[in-house]
């Protein structure tokens, strides 16, 4: 006689536990050091439409337990798996952001991938200027279109940049570092450039001023998955072991992927301001359902966020990232 019964207890327990296994997940594939792999390579980036999904899932599956009530435990799992990656996404921070007046001493990074040279150049310009930047970082550009940024920037302001340029793999485009005079005067160092797709770093010649990085790293597409590993782990060690770096740019990788597992005293400009879980790319979607692939960071024992914006950019299929940083003192 307690047979049937038994039998629908253990039912319910095997389903409950297999949703709430499918849900953790879904929602937060970084828990179980799955976040690398695939597919949740591809999903971890998309916390809100993750979280909105299971959210709607669990909706649909409490209602069912309205006449169903085995159904309520994989909906409360459901549950807690939405909670989970919204909550994630909450804490980083999801505002545009601002910047604070500047003060002396002050750092201003703009970061701003330009697709191949579609972007305007006068937006990317313009985004200099309202920032007041000091250091400019320009994926997929190549040195034509920095070199007229610069001049851009300096026909509106009169402040000279230098350019440095390192090419990508067709040879053209690559990532360009522009550098304010008012950093003084900047050497290319040619770290990073071991294998890695485009990355320009720059030190000041007189020793006295933050080390820089504009970076772009390989896509975690078919074919480039372990060149991408390794890209973004080479460039979060970096900022990790440089001290006084600055780097900003399009890594192709949020926070929860492996490689950007941030450590040491390397930090985030949006985790530290509030703007860490707002899309940069793809920029034609809200920025609350994009990925948070570009990024400012900075070795934290030299310099602490004090404000970070996430803005758009005419032309360009991502979101350009401005941080303002501050000596720790």
């Amino acid at each position: 006689m307690q047979t049937r019964p038994r039998r629908r207890i253990t039912g319910t327990v095997v389903a409950t536990g297999v949703v709430a296994a499918g849900a953790a997940l879904a929602g937060a594939p970084d828990w179980f050091g799955l976040a690398g792999a695939r597919p949740f390579v591809w999903t971890v980036p998309f916390r809100v439409p993750v979280g909105l999904g299971l959210a709607g899932l669990a909706v649909a599956t409490g209602l069912a337990g309205l006449r169903w009530r085995r159904a309520l435990p994989a909906a409360t799992a459901l549950a807690l798996a939405a909670a989970g990656s919204l909550g994630t996404t909450a804490a980083r921070g999801a505002s545009a952001g601002q910047l604070p007046a500047a003060r002396g001493g002050d750092v201003t990074f703009l970061a701003a991938n330009v697709l191949k040279d579609r972007a305007d150049p006068a937006a990317v310009a313009e985004l200099a200027v309202a920032a007041d930047a000091d250091a400019v970082s320009l994926p997929e550009a190549t040195h034509a279109f920095a070199a007229d940024v610069a001049d851009r920037v300096r026909a509106r302001t009169g402040t000279r940049f230098q350019v440095f340029h390192r090419a990508d793999r067709d040879g053209r485009h690559g990532t360009a570092l522009l550098v304010s005079d008012r950093l003084g005067e900047y050497r290319a160092t040619g770290e990073l450039t071991d294998g890695l797709k485009a990355v320009v770093t720059a030190a000041p010649v007189g020793g006295d001023g933050p080390v820089l990085a504009a970076a772009h790293t390989a896509a975690p597409v078919p074919g480039l998955l372990d060149a991408w590993a390794v890209e973004v782990r080479a460039v979060a060690d970096w900022c990790a072991r440089t001290p006084g770096a600055l780097l900003a740019g399009d890594l192709n990788a949020t926070l929860d992927h492996p490689g950007l597992h941030l450590r040491g005293s390397c930090v985030d400009a949006g985790e530290q301001t509030g703007t860490g879980a707002r899309g940069t790319s793809p920029a034609r979607v809200p920025a609350l359902a994009g990925a948070t692939i570009d990024h400012a960071l900075a070795d934290g024992n030299r310099w602490r966020a004090v404000g970070s914006r996430v803005a758009d950019l005419t032309g360009s299929d991502h979101r350009a990232v401005i941080a303002r940083w501050r000596p720790v003192d």
